[in-house]
């Protein structure tokens, strides 16, 4: 099964602009997070699950997301 963000966006016949635009974020962002080329924040990761209606754990690895807040306190620091 296709666990994507893409795969959920398109589910919910939402355009990558349009998922952008709710999250506060630029179209480019929104690119490069679709196709983990950047990991968000703990905050945006939770709200594009919250958005697209899916487990956060469903759109990232366990992996991914230790890496999402290691990276996040780092940069706190």
């Amino acid at each position: 099964m296709d666990t994507t963000i893409k795969y959920y966006r398109k589910r919910l016949k939402i355009k990558q602009s349009e998922l952008a635009e709710k999250l506060g974020i630029t179209v480019t962002d929104m690119s490069f997070i679709e196709n983990k080329k950047l990991y968000p924040n703990p905050n945006l990761a939770e709200l594009v699950s919250h958005t697209l209606n899916v487990p956060i754990g469903t759109l990232w690895s366990e992996e991914e997301l230790n890496l999402i807040i290691f990276k996040s306190k780092v940069e706190s620091k």
